[in-house]
């Protein structure tokens, strides 16, 4: 049988408390977050009083999880009040304390910080994360093989050569024009006037559009401009139209 104060021992070494240049001491603790990183907490303070708060790790949880837009600080208020605890600008903090009572402080904030990222993972709209240009090329990859290049040049009724992100050159000498869009003005105006011109050659055997990333808010004003320039649909529902398009 292990002994008591050998457990003590080990758990000792997994607590590190380090003194920063503004005096404060930044105390890493057995809390874990729901990523399984540890929750550290700061104390400050003077001689008789100390504040312990979570600089912010809470949110920067949420955020790293991918939590939807800005987090108000009543959200988290609500969630802590009832413990003690205040708010303010995203960071969890306890009133002002004497030395005795750091050390409760200490699990008290660090748990609340846990506790309102767990609620949050758990109960909050997220959004995906993913790398739209690379989701898009394996997509494309998977439908069109061997008939897919990238970055070619395609000479519109202006008789200037627009580079586009995908071609595919299909049998009965259809060519199929897939592009990506980013969701920046210089992207949307640059894909805009290339696909117009390739429209305006009116061209049958060439077929055109646009793939935007629907994980991010568009403006309706962009995605009405950018049909100008050809078919525009979302990532999400572009699939059945690739599907499609290489049969």
């Amino acid at each position: 049988m292990i002994p008591s104060d050998e457990i003590l021992a080990l758990l000792a070494r997994t607590v590190k408390a380090t003194t920063t240049e503004d005096g404060s001491v930044r105390v890493s603790t057995h809390v874990l977050y729901p990523s399984n990183g540890t929750v550290t907490v700061t104390v400050r303070g003077g001689e008789r009083e100390f504040c312990v708060f979570d600089d912010g790790a809470a949110v920067s949880e949420m955020i790293s999880a991918g939590l939807r837009g800005p987090i108000p600080d009543r959200m988290l208020r609500n969630r802590v009040c009832n413990r003690g605890l205040e708010v303010s600008k995203g960071v969890i903090r306890c009133p002002t304390i004497p030395v005795e009572g750091i050390p409760a402080a200490i699990l008290l904030v660090a748990n609340a910080s846990r506790d309102v990222a767990e609620w949050a993972i758990e109960r909050l709209p997220f959004r995906v994360v993913r790398n739209f240009r690379d989701d898009l090329a394996v997509l494309l990859d998977r439908y069109f093989h061997d008939a897919l290049t990238k970055d070619i040049p395609i000479v519109g009724a202006s008789n200037k050569p627009h580079k586009f992100s995908y071609v595919a050159r299909m049998p009965g000498e259809r060519t199929i024009i897939v592009d990506p869009v980013s969701n920046e003005p210089a992207s949307i105006n640059s894909r805009v006037v290339a696909h117009l011109d390739i429209r305006n050659a009116h061209n049958p055997s060439v077929t055109q559009f646009l793939v935007y990333d629907d994980s991010v808010r568009w403006n309706a004003s962009d995605l009405k401009l950018l049909e100008i320039g050809a078919p525009t649909i979302p990532f999400s529902h572009a699939e059945p139209q690739v599907r499609l398009l290489a049969h």
